[in-house]
């Protein structure tokens, strides 16, 4: 997609946009509920949306979402999420986009089609464009060059659309630039105070009735977590594997159809003595560490002892340990660093090396030489992956051989009494987030044994030991235990609430007090005993921020003025209250740059921009004739 949209990514909209557009081959969903209607499943005016573009659209989000999750989508996130919903919007405002831009009059010709294809690293062989790799790309994909390239077509007119629109807003005012700046550069300070719930921990009285009349209220965080006891038949990969005889001729085979697994890259032990300068910091700072590291450098060339050195003067980590890196091999330290040691021999001293971490000096203390494990001693571990190779489709066999066998039999009991070999493993009661060692410990164990109900037998469940067929033998369901069972924990939540509920209270007297006439915020706290902190100036975003005053709060603290200087509610942050009055608000300090001023400028043009396109899709989708079909309420 174009540059506009990557700058845009923060829009609602256009991150919609880039979630279809980025995709250059479209995922197909195979076998999905909706593939075969006939009926549109969106009508945007006179254009209509099939239902398979609607279910690719989905299939995309939501496989997108999986990854996220590790290949897995969280029970009910994509429902909370509203992903149909999402992709309704998606594929109508495309739909918006491309009648907006041919009633503009805007074209996409058969050349600029061809030059982007031609420009697709995906289709290229040696960086020219290859013509069968293209066909066999679209046919691996289920797509004929003509279905793509009118995909293509409506992607690069739903672009040019946009750098239409966009082209309204061309001008951000030096008064605007200077405004963006110095919103962004100016720094507040306020005064404050701290209610923390355990300065009021002693102060709290419990009486057992109060205690009790709690615990009926709140007895529901104490229940016991759900137990299981549990049968299951098991087909693991290790067990079956070891009744595997491996033949000497498959492992001579393996090793040398895998010789790059058994390869052994060259290592290199190394000391350095880091004299630290970060890439932002002022040239004052860099030529001071270079003269520094190359002082020491003298030292270490003329025979000090190098670990004694970088004991003495290094400002990294390793210092403690003389400079010691350990082994590494190529490529896992940072370049410079990396092509200065593999240059080196056994005992040399480097020059000043000159990294992001600032200044190194190095000295190659050993180096040991790459190869390729003998077949000897890589013996065991190709047994170990030929027997796992082959045990896996033989466990599934002989899962799937079980499974039929149950069912013929009426019931895993009679199977067990039919099949003398069969080995069924039991447990005792356990929970979910304390389940015996094993297979059993695998999530996809432990999501299907506490889904079954008792007596109720499980499909095949494939985990990453191999397969398994479960049997809930009893479930302990949850329960709310007696208050004694739990009374030290039940009173020590109880304290605990009491006092931020204390702490809670204080904080809003101490805003109240604030509010009276002819009160004033610091004599409301000396009133009450209490110190007063300082902030010191903060930027309204600071990565680096470094005052005591909570980060979570200083955005909030950006809202105070003089007529209003102290917080409406107290703020909240790991459990404890802040009450804070508005101290001074000061401008930028540093003049603004020319290279920042003109990110402030392309921020402004970004964002003005973005309004006009929103508006332009905003006034379009409400004069539209957008037509849902009412299956996909029930999608």
């Amino acid at each position: 997609m174009l540059e506009f949209l990557r700058k845009r990514a923060q829009s609602i909209f256009i991150q919609a946009i880039v979630v279809i557009i980025a995709l250059v081959f479209i995922f197909w969903g195979v076998g999905t509920n909706l593939m075969n209607k006939q009926e549109a499943a969106i009508v945007v005016d006179d254009e209509e949306i099939s239902f398979q573009e609607f279910q690719q659209a989905y299939d995309q989000a939501y496989a997108r979402l999986a990854q996220q999750f590790g290949g897995t989508v969280p029970k009910g996130l994509a429902e909370n999420l509203n992903i149909k919903q999402q992709v309704i919007g998606q594929l109508t405002q495309e739909a918006l986009l491309r009648q907006g831009g041919q009633e503009m009059g805007i074209m996409v010709s058969s050349r600029e089609i061809q030059d982007e294809i031609e420009s697709m690293v995906q289709f290229q062989d040696n960086g020219s464009f290859d013509i069968e790799r293209y066909r066999t790309i679209l046919a691996s994909n289920r797509l004929s060059p003509e279905k793509y390239e009118q995909s293509l077509r409506y992607e690069l007119l739903g672009n040019k659309t946009i750098e239409n629109i966009g082209a309204f807003s061309q001008v951000a005012t030096d008064f605007e630039i200077e405004e963006l700046y110095n919103l962004e550069k100016e720094t507040v300070s306020v005064a404050y105070v701290v209610f923390d719930p355990d300065n009021y921990l002693d102060e709290i009285k419990i009486s057992d009735d109060e205690l009790a009349t709690w615990y009926e209220a709140n007895g529901d965080r104490y229940k016991t977590e759900k137990k299981v006891k549990l049968g299951y038949l098991p087909f693991l990969y290790e067990d079956i594997g070891a009744r595997i005889a491996v033949e000497e001729e498959e492992i001579s085979s393996y090793y040398d159809e895998h010789l790059t697994e058994f390869q052994v890259p060259e290592k290199r032990r190394a000391r350095h003595i880091l004299f630290r300068a970060a890439p932002d910091d002022p040239d004052g700072i860099h030529q001071q560490q270079l003269a520094k590291a190359e002082q020491i450098l003298e030292k270490a060339i003329s025979g000090a002892d190098f670990g004694e050195l970088a004991s003495q003067h290094s400002e990294g980590p390793t210092a403690a340990t003389g400079g010691d890196l350990g082994f590494f091999t190529k490529g896992q330290m940072v370049e410079a660093f990396n092509d200065a040691v593999f240059s080196m021999d056994s005992g040399e001293i480097s020059e000043v090396v000159k990294t992001d971490f600032g200044y190194h000096i190095i000295k190659l203390e050993e180096i040991q030489l790459g190869g390729v494990t003998p077949i000897e001693n890589a013996k065991e571990r190709i047994i170990s992956a030929l027997q796992l190779e082959q045990a896996k489709p033989m466990a599934f066999q002989l899962a799937n051989s079980a499974y039929e066998e149950i069912i013929g039999a009426g019931s895993l009991a009679s199977y067990l009494d039919q099949e003398a070999d069969a080995r069924l493993v039991e447990t005792d009661y356990f929970t979910r987030s304390n389940p015996p060692a094993g297979v059993v410990s695998d999530p996809a164990f432990l999501d299907r044994a506490f889904e079954l109900q008792e007596n109720e037998l499980s499909s095949i469940i494939e985990t990453g030991e191999g397969y398994v067929i479960i049997t809930a033998q009893a479930i302990m369901d949850p329960q709310t235990p007696a208050l004694s069972e739990v009374r030290d924990r039940v009173e020590q939540d109880f304290r605990t609430e009491k006092a931020a509920d204390a702490a809670k209270a204080d904080a809003e007297q101490l805003i109240a007090a604030t509010a009276e006439e002819g009160s004033s915020f610091d004599q409301a706290v000396q009133d009450r005993g209490l110190a007063i902190l300082e902030s010191g100036p903060m930027l309204k975003n600071d990565p680096d921020h470094s005052s005591d005053f909570p980060p979570a709060l200083v955005s909030d603290a950006f809202r105070l003025t003089r007529s209003a200087p102290v917080t409406s509610e107290p703020g909240v942050v790991d459990n404890s209250y802040f009450v804070y009055r508005f101290d001074q608000r000061k401008p930028p300090e540093i003049t603004m740059s020319d290279a920042e001023r003109e990110r402030y400028k392309e921020l402004l043009l970004q964002f003005k921009q973005q309004n006009i396109l929103d508006a332009w899709l905003r006034n379009r989708q409400a004069e539209a004739d957008i037509r849902i079909h009412k299956s996909l309420e029930n999608f």
